[in-house]
């Protein structure tokens, strides 16, 4: 019965997330009023609506300035990691050490994107460079990750699985606590990035984020990263996601990995595409 329970629910998010992408392949022929509040896909009333499109910004550096065209697109600075440098231990000072070598030398190490894998978590929460979708339904908050696999976000009291296999996302149960989503975050594979700087962490990271929507357009999430293999103390950020209601960010271009990142493809990037 459980599983058919979840089959429904996929079923319901397909369905909404198909809904919303043709409402956004129409959007300009939809009412000013409709177009203002942007597209919509809250279906559960019994919790606050974070639903629509959001879009944070990507990690830096304190200090920091992105470098033109490689920040968000609405050219927001860079949030970053506290405490910083990132308090590793001499074995994950060692690991970080060695891909920052490998990157001044023209290589890429820990880049699973660069091979067409999955982002991860929690690198999908804390660098943004286009809007993601927040779908809500019964049971469930799903993030639509622009470019990446989704994270969903069970709502329904269910635990974290006993028999848990890792994996680029892990497995995320949440609760509503007021205007706050609290989720918890397990069973990550350990060779995920944390960020997009491919910063290490140890198959024991634990991520706790809270989700609150402050304003009417604005969206506070905050990260806290557990890992007592890799850290010596938390680490922590707040990524601030705006509202992006106008129709402009409704429809995005394709962006295929395997036809356009350097490190996999041969011919050069396809015309409204951009290169990774």
């Amino acid at each position: 019965m459980g599983y058919k329970l979840d089959l429904n629910r996929l079923s319901l998010l397909t369905a909404a997330a198909f809904a919303g992408c043709c409402a956004a392949a129409i959007a300009d022929d939809r009412p000013s009023s409709e177009l203002a509040r942007g597209i919509s896909l809250y279906g559960d009333p019994s919790a606050p609506d974070i639903s629509g499109l959001w879009l944070g910004t990507a990690m830096g550096a304190p200090g920091q300035r992105f470098q033109p065209g490689r920040g968000p697109a609405d050219d927001r600075p860079p949030t970053f990691w506290a405490p910083w440098p990132l308090p590793y231990t001499s074995e994950f000072q060692k690991i970080s050490d060695e891909r920052v070598a490998a990157a001044r030398a023209g290589r890429q190490l820990g880049d699973l994107s660069a091979r067409c894998l999955p982002f991860g978590m929690p690198r999908a929460f804390v660098t943004k460079h286009y809007p993601d979708e927040i779908v809500q339904t019964p049971g469930a908050v799903t993030v639509l990750v622009w470019g990446t696999f989704p994270i969903m976000i069970w709502t329904d009291g269910r635990p974290h699985p006993k028999d848990l296999v890792p994996s680029y996302n892990g497995h995320s149960i949440g609760y509503w606590a007021g205007d706050t989503l609290f989720v918890d975050t397990v069973g990550i594979r350990g060779d995920t990035p944390i960020d997009e700087a491919r910063d290490p962490h140890s198959p024991s990271l634990h991520v706790k984020t809270t989700m609150q929507r402050v304003a009417k357009d604005t969206l506070h999430v905050h990260v806290t990263l557990y890992d007592e293999g890799a850290f010596t103390v938390p680490v922590v950020t707040t990524n601030i996601w705006q509202r992006k209601a106008n129709a402009t960010w409704q429809v995005l271009d394709d962006a295929s990995c395997f036809e356009n990142s350097s490190g996999v493809s041969e011919v050069p990037a396809a015309p409204g595409f951009f290169k990774f």
